[in-house]
């Protein structure tokens, strides 16, 4: 039975400006809010177990070792490993508009039971190797729309009362740490994919997706390059990867249009027409779903930044 313990209730005034935090301490996971009400630069975080973070609202400019800083914001999620320290600035925090972050703190443990349920039930190609996890290197990525939703359920279930509470922070926090090592698997094919494009199909099925995001893509082309069926590539891909391919592609062409508009001599429909979108108003749509916003309020908000 979960064992909660409120070590500072929101509903008060805060007791701090900066990082004010808000605690909720399970049998096996620690969930955190944290607000900050003014402007700071490189506030210390670390934590000794595996640590996930999720933006709510405003941005925070991340400096995580040698890595050059770079800004996190709402519908981005980092996963920092055990016994890491970050600096934090919050250049927009305000007393009105705070900067708004969850955090759930998971021990290892409990990662490695899900690596081997994930093992045992979502393999991965024989290429790819075994599911684990790197607790070496943290991971910054935009959440997909699950995973958006995956955080408004946590924050709902760790602040309200439910009767199951237990089991569906046991539940939630499972399917959190499966979207943790999906992302991560990804990103790591992402970034090496030509090292691996000439051993592993679905290296090569991503390296054509990237150099063709301005053409009609289908599955059986994807199935073909990766030497498998459609059934098992959508399957293996579905495991790796956390997302539909199609679901990938999109995301793909989203993040290429918000690169593109931040070019002011392009407008929607040069970014439309770059992407091999036939229906501007399909665009518009599909932009909209991942972003929250339409290309052109992206645009005139990246410019005017």
């Amino acid at each position: 039975m979960i064992n909660q313990k409120i070590i500072e209730n929101e509903k008060n005034p805060p007791r701090q400006l900066v990082e004010n935090r808000t605690s909720y301490a399970g049998r096996d996971a620690v969930f955190s809010v944290y607000d900050t009400y003014q402007e700071a630069r490189l506030v210390e975080l670390k934590s000794d177990s595996p640590m996930y973070c999720g933006m709510i609202s405003g941005k925070k400019v991340i400096h995580s070792g040698s890595e050059k800083p770079f800004d996190f914001v709402p519908s981005e999620s980092l996963v920092l490993p055990p016994d890491t320290t970050i600096y934090i600035d919050f250049p927009d925090a305000k007393l009105n508009e705070p900067t708004k972050c969850i955090t759930v703190e998971l021990p290892l443990s409990r990662i490695d039971e899900i690596v081997a349920r994930m093992n045992d039930q979502l393999p991965r190609t024989k290429t790819s190797g075994e599911w684990e996890y790197d607790a070496s290197a943290s991971v910054h990525f935009s959440n997909t729309e699950s995973v958006d939703l995956l955080i408004r359920k946590l924050f709902h279930i760790f602040t309200e009362e439910h009767n199951q509470k237990d089991l569906l922070i046991e539940m939630n926090t499972s399917e959190l740490i499966v979207h943790m090592l999906q992302t991560e698997s990804r990103n790591l094919l992402l970034k090496n994919y030509r090292k691996h494009v000439t051993k592993s199909g679905l290296a090569a099925a991503i390296e054509f997706i990237s150099q063709n995001l301005d053409r009609s893509i289908s599955i059986k082309k994807l199935a073909d390059i990766a030497c498998m069926s459609k059934a098992s590539f959508y399957r293996y891909f579905n495991n790796e990867f956390g997302v539909s391919p199609i679901e990938y592609i999109n995301q793909e062409r989203v993040k290429k249009a918000c690169r593109l508009l931040s070019d002011e001599r392009l407008n929607v429909t040069d970014v439309s027409f770059k992407l091999g979108y036939s229906s501007l108003s399909h665009f518009i749509k599909l932009f909209k779903e991942h972003t929250g916003t339409t290309p052109k309020q992206y645009q005139l908000k990246k410019l005017s930044d």
